[in-house]
């Protein structure tokens, strides 16, 4: 009686580069309608001075974010055993 275990797939380097496209997807939208979106966090109710500045640098800060995902599932995809 032969038993035959289940292979692994392990699809967490394609997660993590699809991740990190989106997180980086996100980011340009968000930074390239800064304006807008610093308008919208405005008539939400926050007054803050920073809340004006604050989307660019949350476009900027997922575009980082979202190019760290992606280096980290090629590194990933680049350090895996070949099967």
């Amino acid at each position: 009686m032969s038993q035959t275990l289940p292979r692994r797939t392990n699809q967490m380097p394609a997660w993590l580069m699809f991740s990190g496209v989106v997180i980086g997807i996100v980011g340009a939208i968000v930074k390239k309608h800064a304006e807008s979106i610093a308008e919208l966090v405005g008539t939400l109710g926050s007054h803050a001075a920073t809340a004006a500045a604050a989307p660019a640098h949350w476009g900027m800060g997922l575009l980082i974010a979202g190019a760290v995902v992606v280096l980290t599932a090629l590194i990933v995809i680049a350090t895996r055993p070949p099967t």
